[in-house]
């Protein structure tokens, strides 16, 4: 079995990441999560399978309606201990946008600004593999902070070089527009500015 030995191969990390996919559209969230907890002990640092077990946590909260906050409590932590371990921009902007959903305003809005400056030295160092998410990151970023025309921006100018954007970004957009319910023309705009 893969998750005898501290060492795991990153081929057979792929092949049981891809089970907890699997397991996680059909809402079998014991299983997808069992997987992602042994995975974990083998390799507590890693910054995908830590993100993973958060984005597992978060969809468990959003099937409930995003009536059960006690997975709402846990994918924040998940996604702030992600991003306080392995300075992850995703991880970040997640617990940004949890953050506020929580009622946390004033930390939401730090937090996203946080991320929004690390994204935007990123980018003047010229990663060039991942401005695209960047870009995106900071598009989030002004949702949180209700920066409605700047995040449109953002939202273009990641889609500028893609065709087509994450389901956990549009996941994240509409979490952030239905709760901000800015006015009708802009949150036309920004989905329309990502294809949703």
């Amino acid at each position: 079995m893969v998750f005898k030995g501290l060492i795991i191969k990153s081929k057979a990390v792929e092949r049981l990441l891809d089970r907890v996919s699997a397991f996680t559209s059909q809402g079998q969230w014991e299983k997808a999560e069992n997987i992602l907890d042994k995975l974990i002990v083998a390799k507590p640092w890693d910054r995908k399978l830590l993100l993973a077990k958060a984005h597992l946590r978060k969809k468990m909260w959003i099937s409930s309606d995003c009536e059960n906050h006690i997975f709402l409590s846990e994918a924040l932590h998940l996604f702030s201990r992600c991003h306080l371990l392995t300075g992850s921009v995703e991880a970040g902007i997640n617990t940004a946008t949890l953050l506020l959903l929580s009622g946390k305003e004033e930390e939401a809005h730090k937090r996203a600004d946080d991320t929004a400056r690390h994204c935007r030295q990123l980018i003047i160092e010229n990663d060039t593999n991942e401005q695209d998410n960047y870009a995106v990151t900071i598009a989030e970023g002004n949702l949180v902070r209700g920066r409605m025309e700047a995040a449109e921006l953002w939202y273009k100018t990641a889609m500028s070089k893609h065709d087509k954007i994450s389901d956990q970004v549009i996941d994240n957009m509409n979490l952030l527009l239905n709760h901000l319910m800015p006015d009708h023309d802009i949150a036309v705009r920004i989905r329309e500015a990502v294809g949703a």
